[in-house]
This record gives structure tokens, C-alpha cells and sequence, in this order.
């Protein structure tokens, strides 16, 4: 297995992905190509034999250059497990470290619990604050994504 940084012709690879492993269209395809091109250093592709089987894209906050975020990770279903998430997450956190970040951030939908169970075995911790609501067992920042979308909010010191 290859996990290296992403290139602007992996973004029709991922948009074709993020379909077909876990049908998240809740943004414009477009967006892909913004992470490929302009924060490749903290955009991953993870490989097997030239196929595709996960990805990770994220970037430097421009307003807290200490924060690196993930926006988005995912892994072939068939092959979540094995530690692709592991390996493409220690790139992330070393391209972090690099570029001077102290915290990886992060957010997830409570009822996410595959999503929600990584992140914990990567180390983060969920924040909760004087916003939180608990969504099935889970903190949450309330309406974090607009009314009624809260979500689980998950930091690293690094």
C-alpha cells in the first residue's frame, strides 16, 4: 500500500469515491478539486496496486495557523480495519507538525459510529461546551451545521 499526497487529477477519482463508498454528496463535487490543488500537502491518497482505496482531505486554518482540520476521511468498505486510516491520519498529523500546527480538529454526525469510533482510536477527544447537546451518547455542538444539524466536534493536541 502507497499513501501519498494528492494531485488535481485525483479529484474526479475521489468525487467518484465519496459516491460509491458512503454516498456523501453534501457538497458540490467542485470542492475536491479546491483540496487536491490547493492543500495537497495535507491531502492523502492511500493505494493499492495503482486502485484507489481511501483518502483523506484536509488543511492549515488560515485564521488559528496552529489548527490543521480534517474535513474529510474515508476508506474502502471492504477494506476499513486494516489500518488505511491509521496510515494516511500519521501522514496528516506529520504534514501538521511540520507546518507548525499544535491541534488537529474535526467534526462528525453523532449517528456516524464507524466515523465517530476512528477518530477516538486516533486519539482525539470529543469537545463539548456550553453549546453541547447529547445526540445518542454523544456530545454535541448544537446546530453546529444549522438548526437541528449538530454534530460531534473532535480535537488532538498534537
Amino acid at each position: 500500500m502507497l499513501v501519498r499526497n494528492a494531485f488535481p487529477a485525483d479529484f474526479t477519482k475521489v468525487a467518484e469515491k465519496s459516491k460509491e463508498w458512503a454516498d456523501i454528496v453534501i457538497e458540490r463535487e467542485s470542492i475536491y478539486h479546491i483540496f487536491t490543488e490547493h492543500f495537497r500537502s495535507t491531502c492523502f491518497i492511500a493505494e493499492d496496486r495503482g486502485e484507489m482505496i481511501g483518502y483523506m482531505l484536509g488543511f492549515r486554518s488560515q485564521s488559528s495557523p496552529d489548527i490543521a482540520l480534517i474535513h474529510l476521511v474515508q476508506v474502502a468498505p471492504r477494506l476499513r480495519g486494516n489500518g488505511i486510516g491509521r496510515r494516511m491520519f500519521k501522514q496528516f498529523q506529520a504534514s501538521a507538525i511540520k507546518m507548525g500546527c499544535k491541534k488537529i480538529m474535526t467534526h462528525t454526525r453523532p449517528e456516524n459510529n464507524s466515523c465517530n469510533r476512528y477518530f477516538k482510536a486516533m486519539g482525539f477527544e470529543a469537545v463539548a461546551g456550553e453549546n453541547t447537546v447529547d445526540v445518542n451518547g454523544m456530545p454535541c455542538v448544537k446546530d453546529y451545521n444549522g438548526p437541528g444539524k449538530h454534530r460531534v466536534v473532535w480535537a488532538k493536541d498534537i
